[in-house]
C-alpha cells in the first residue's frame, strides 16, 4: 500500500474505533443484534429498489443479485456491524477500499452508490425506531448508524475517485503513447487497408454484374474501420477530423447498401466511392502528421502498451460490447521456459526473445485489436469483436507463429514456444473478471505441458 492511502485508511479506522468506544455498550449490542439478524431482508429491499432504477440496469440483473450480489451484501453488513477491534475495523475498510476500486472499474456512477447506501442507512433506522430502546437509545443508535455508514462511504469513495483520476491521467498518457514513431506505419498500414477494402468492393460488384447479387464486404468490419470503431479517439481525442472520417464512412456504407439493392452500380459511383475513400487517406494522414510530434508511455523493450493503459481501454471495450453485443477476447501469452533462456543464454538473448515476440503480436492482429506487455514474460492481447471460433484460430495461429519463429536470440536462431490462455467476455461489468479467468486458462496451459491453448469454457488445443 502507499504511505497517503495507509495515512487515510488510519483516519477512517481512529474515526470508527472512537465511535465504537463512544457509544453506549447497550446501544452497540442493539444495533449489532438487529444488523445480523435482518441483513438478509435489507439485502432484499436493497436491490428491489435498485433494480427498478434505471441508471442500474447496465451493472445488475436478477440473476445476478440473486446468484451473487444478495448474499454478499447481507455478509457485508454482518461484518460492518461486528467489526468493533481494531483487526476487525482494519479488515472491513480494506474490503470497502476494493469495493471502491471495483465501483470504478465497473464505472457504476456515484449517485446509485450513495442511494444504496441511503437505503441501508433507513432500513436500519426503521427497524431502530421499531425496536426495545428509550428515546435517548433510539437517537444514540440512528446516529450510530448514520456515522458508521458514512465513514465506510467516505472509505469507499476514496478508492473510486483515486482510481478514477488515476485512470483519466492514463488515458492522456495513452493518447501521447498512442500518437508516437510508429504511427507513421500505422497509418500507411490503415489506408492500405481503407484502399483493399475498396478495391475488394469493385470486384464484388463486376464480378455479380450479371446476376445482380453483388454481396461487398461492408466497411465497417474491414481493418481501417475496426480501428475506426475502437482504436482511433484514444488515438486523437475526439477531433473534428475523426468526425469527419467517420460521417464520411457511415455515408460510403449507406451508398454501398443503396447502390447494391437497387442495382445502379456504374462507372460514375465506382468514381464518386474512390473519392470518398481517397478524402478519408488524406484527412486521415493529416491527422497524423499533427500527432506525429507526440511520444511518451511504451514499455522501454517492447514499445508495446503497458498495464497503467488496461482501464482506459478495458472499459471502453466493456461499454462497447454491453452497448452493441459484441465480445471481445482477452488472450494472455507466456514464453515457456523462459527463465531456462536467461539463465543459459543471458538476459540479452531473453529481452531479444520479447522484442521478437512483441513484434509478431503486433503485426499479427488487426489494426482494431491492443497488444500489452503484461509483465516479466507475458503478453496481454485485447481482441475486439470476437467469437468463440474466431478466438480458437486466431490463439492457435498465435501459438504455431511462435512455434514455427526463429528467434534472434542466440546464434542461427532459436526455437521458443509460448502458452495461451483466453477467455470471451461474457458480459460482466467489470473486465478483471474476464482477464482472470484467462490468466486461469493459461495456468491450465502451463499445467498440461504448455506449448498449447487453452481457452474458457472450452476444450483444450
Amino acid at each position: 500500500m502507499d504511505s497517503q492511502k495507509d495515512r487515510k485508511a488510519a483516519i477512517l479506522a481512529a474515526t470508527l474505533s472512537s465511535l465504537w468506544a463512544d457509544t453506549e455498550p447497550a446501544v452497540r449490542e442493539r444495533v449489532t443484534a438487529i444488523a445480523l439478524a435482518d441483513a438478509d431482508a435489507i439485502s432484499d429491499v436493497f436491490y428491489a429498489i435498485l433494480l427498478d432504477r434505471p441508471d442500474s440496469n447496465a451493472f445488475l440483473s436478477h440473476t445476478l443479485v440473486q446468484e451473487r450480489l444478495r448474499p454478499s451484501l447481507a455478509r457485508w453488513i454482518g461484518a460492518l456491524f461486528t467489526a468493533s477491534t481494531d483487526d476487525a475495523i482494519a479488515a472491513v475498510l480494506e474490503q470497502n477500499y476494493q469495493v471502491g476500486l471495483i465501483h470504478a472499474r465497473i464505472n457504476i456512477p456515484l449517485t446509485l452508490v450513495n442511494a444504496g447506501m441511503r437505503i441501508i442507512k433507513k432500513e436500519l433506522s426503521a427497524r431502530l425506531l421499531a425496536a426495545d430502546l428509550s428515546r435517548g437509545q433510539t437517537a444514540s443508535a440512528i446516529l450510530f448508524v448514520g456515522e458508521l455508514l458514512d465513514t465506510v462511504l467516505d472509505n469507499m469513495h476514496e478508492a473510486y475517485l483515486g482510481d478514477l483520476l488515476g485512470n483519466v491521467r492514463h488515458q492522456q498518457s495513452l493518447k501521447m503513447f498512442m500518437s508516437g514513431p510508429n504511427l507513421a506505419l500505422e497509418g500507411e498500414r490503415l489506408k492500405s487497408s481503407l484502399f483493399d477494402w475498396l478495391r475488394n468492393t469493385v470486384v464484388s460488384f463486376y464480378a455479380h454484374e450479371d446476376s445482380g447479387h453483388a454481396s461487398p464486404p461492408p466497411i465497417e468490419s474491414s481493418d481501417f474501420g475496426l480501428w475506426l470503431n475502437h482504436k482511433a479517439e484514444l488515438t486523437f481525442g475526439r477531433v473534428t477530423e475523426l468526425d469527419h472520417i467517420r460521417e464520411r464512412t457511415n455515408r460510403i456504407s449507406a451508398k454501398v447498401t443503396a447502390a447494391v439493392e437497387g442495382g445502379w452500380i456504374t462507372p460514375a459511383f465506382v468514381k464518386e466511392l474512390n473519392n470518398d475513400v481517397t478524402e478519408i487517406a488524406y484527412v486521415l494522414g493529416t491527422i497524423i502528421e499533427k500527432a506525429m510530434e507526440i511520444e511518451s508511455g511504451r514499455d522501454p523493450l517492447t514499445r508495446l502498451l503497458t498495464r497503467r493503459f488496461m482501464p482506459a481501454i478495458f472499459q471502453r471495450e466493456v461499454a462497447i460490447s454491453l452497448r452493441h453485443g459484441k465480445p471481445f477476447a482477452v488472450l494472455l501469452m507466456d514464453a515457456d521456459h523462459f527463465k531456462t533462456i536467461n539463465d543459459t543464454l543471458g538476459h540479452q538473448a531473453g529481452d531479444a526473445v520479447l522484442s521478437d515476440m512483441a513484434e509478431l503480436l503486433h503485426t499479427h492482429v488487426r489494426a482494431g485489436d491492443f497488444v500489452f506487455r503484461y509483465g516479466g514474460e507475458e503478453f496481454l492481447v485485447l481482441l475486439t469483436e470476437m467469437d468463440e471460433a474466431s478466438l480458437r484460430v486466431k490463439a492457435d495461429q498465435l501459438r504455431r507463429m511462435v512455434e514455427e519463429h526463429r528467434f534472434s536470440g542466440a546464434g542461427n536462431g532459436l526455437r521458443v514456444t509460448a502458452s495461451i490462455g483466453a477467455a470471451l467476455h461474457e458480459g460482466h461489468p467489470d473486465y478483471e473478471h474476464t482477464v482472470r479467468r484467462a490468466d486461469a486458462a493459461l495456468y491450465e496451459a502451463k499445467r498440461q505441458g504448455r506449448n498449447r491453448v487453452v481457452i474458457a469454457g472450452m476444450a483444450t488445443a
